[in-house]
């Protein structure tokens, strides 16, 4: 392949001084990186829209749209202003909604006004603002600006303008973005990064990602922005790779409807849902009742086909509750390794359940730290047993080895330093050994849509390698761990959870690994196990199958106590 050896030179569409957090956060993120710089900034001067004064536009508005689109857009805003004060009140949405001149960005700017189709939305670039641009000789354009952008400007760079669609155009296309998710209480909202075509939505799709959808609508927006523009970041320094190559996503036909600003009645409807949900939340948590995580087992050959509803259910001690179970046999004994967290403390430990024919018995904790811990992943190797908990809030990966077992455990080894990851998996396959785990990329505490896979040689490496492809898949109703990867006959399964609207662990799915190298992977979804085994439960998030037993947990809606 023909690598890129210099830096991509990108340019920035953008309308006017003030610009928004993202364009800014992004131009900041390029003085970071060795990939790609941002060398220009393209400011439209849309003169024969910007000099109407509001009367103008009313008018105008009135004209085309009509009177009653007038007032859903009014019934909109007000919603939008509403919800935009109370995200402001969140500390990690500080900045989002902040507005940064364009005299800090240190580079050269080139004002060009293009000519503006009368519905306001398609923008047409003169001959002579076309050739400003081309003597730049730019690798690409980022429109940060306003228009359906139409003409030659789309071929000016070798990689053309790239742009985001805040949504999963595959099903929603149109606008405003984040907002009809929430609506149809969708599991996910979608974005895509895109190289812009003549044709709308047409483009060819660099970028492809799904994330869980919030339950009222500036919140999903905000999360939507924050996490597209990490990865607009991160696909400029893969396209500055290889230049030539570039993997596109496959397209697909779209006959969904073409989404707008809902009407009043859609918007009425919306603010009650969101108040019932949100009324349901706060009283839920003044009365102390939550959705409370249980760990129950059977023994089985058959870990395909489970009749779930004749499992045991390990009763939750007092003030605590158990979760993320792990089985092994070892030593002759058959114990499962839990989540133990105490609502005192607010704080998990690792706990150990010895189980037999005749039922369980606690054993007591095999591993406490200062920071929570959970997932007890379990890996033997060379004769060794060791466990790769979740330790996300201490920023790391680590390995631990039995030293006696049940309860004896030592620190192994930290794998990797100044990471947000959970729910990690390590197994061997093909004589290397591999690390599936959950990274957080936007401190939005999103857990659950980013799959990425690491391998080395020994288990216990610092030097992990990531996959080419991380990450490998960015899709909240399938990316997160859920237990085991189970090896039967050199075939790999893979536990995932599967996220619902405003909901965590909702149902499991378990997919079977066909592709698995350092550049490559592929699955499919080989079952699914809905929450639906025992009287009142609402969730279920993992599943572990080892020697002939199957532990899974499962959420019921009861008062803490």
């Amino acid at each position: 392949l023909m690598k890129n050896l210099k830096k991509l030179k990108v340019g920035i569409i953008v309308d006017d001084i003030n610009q928004p957090y993202l364009v800014y956060d992004f131009y900041k993120k390029s003085l970071e990186s060795n990939c790609y710089s941002v060398v220009c900034l393209i400011i439209q001067k849309s003169h024969n829209l910007k000099n109407k004064n509001f009367v103008d536009k009313l008018i105008n508005y009135i004209k085309t749209k009509g009177i009653s689109r007038l007032i859903d857009r009014l019934i909109f805003e007000f919603i939008d202003q509403i919800e935009t004060q109370i995200i402001k009140k969140k500390n990690k949405f500080k900045d989002f909604f902040l507005k940064h001149s364009i005299s800090k960005f240190e580079v050269q700017k080139i004002y060009v006004e293009p000519e503006v189709s009368s519905s306001g939305l398609y923008y047409r670039y003169k001959t002579e603002d076309i050739n400003k641009i081309k003597n730049l000789n730019l690798d690409v354009l980022v429109r940060g600006g306003s228009g359906i952008l139409q003409g030659e400007i789309l071929n000016v760079c070798q990689l053309g303008i790239i742009s985001f669609h805040h949504g999963d155009n595959d099903f929603y296309r149109g606008g405003p973005p984040g907002f009809w998710e929430v609506y149809n209480r969708e599991p996910s909202t979608g974005f895509v990064i895109q190289r812009l075509s003549k044709v709308l939505d047409g483009g060819d799709i660099i970028f492809k990602a799904n994330i869980p959808t919030s339950f009222f609508y500036k919140l999903n927006v905000c999360n939507l922005y924050l996490k597209s523009s990490i990865f607009l970041h991160k696909t400029l320094e893969k396209l500055s790779i290889d230049i030539n190559n570039i993997n596109y996503h496959p397209k697909k036909s779209y006959s969904n409807q073409i989404y707008k600003i809902p009407r009043s009645h859609q918007s009425i409807l919306y603010l009650l849902k969101t108040f019932i949900l949100g009324t349901k939340k706060i009283l839920s948590k003044l009365f102390g009742w939550s959705f409370r995580w249980n760990v129950a087992y059977q023994f089985t050959e058959d870990w395909k086909n489970p009749i779930l509803r004749k499992s045991t259910i390990i009763k939750n001690p007092k003030n605590r509750f158990l979760a993320d179970p792990f089985v092994i046999s070892y030593n002759n004994k058959t114990v499962v390794f839990v989540e133990d967290y105490n609502f005192s403390v607010k704080k998990g430990v690792i706990s150990a359940y010895e189980i037999n024919s005749e039922g369980y018995k606690e054993i007591g904790v095999a591993i406490e730290e200062k920071f929570h811990l959970s997932y007890p992943f379990l890996i033997k190797s060379n004769e060794h047993l060791f466990m790769v908990p979740e330790t996300h809030e201490a920023k790391d990966i680590r390995i631990y080895k039995c030293i006696e077992f049940p309860l004896k455990w030592k620190l192994h080894k930290i794998l990797m330093k100044n990471i947000s990851a959970v729910d990690t998996n390590i197994f061997k396959f093909d004589n290397k050994f591999w690390l599936f785990t959950n990274l957080e990329s936007s401190n939005l505490n999103d857990y659950s849509s980013e799959l990425h896979i690491f391998y080395a040689d020994s288990i216990d490496s610092t030097t992990w390698k990531p996959h080419s492809l991380n990450p490998v898949i960015f899709d909240s109703k399938k990316a997160r761990n859920g237990g085991m990867i189970y090896s039967e006959k050199n075939h790999l399964y893979r536990v995932f959870q599967r996220q619902d609207f405003d909901m965590y662990g909702a149902s499991l799915g378990v997919s079977k690994i066909n592709v698995l190298t350092e550049n490559e992977y592929e699955e499919e979804v080989f079952i699914n196990f809905l929450p639906n085994f025992f009287k009142n439960m609402k969730r279920i998030l993992s599943f572990s199958y080892n020697s002939g037993v199957l532990v899974n947990d499962f959420t019921m809606y009861e008062k803490n106590n």
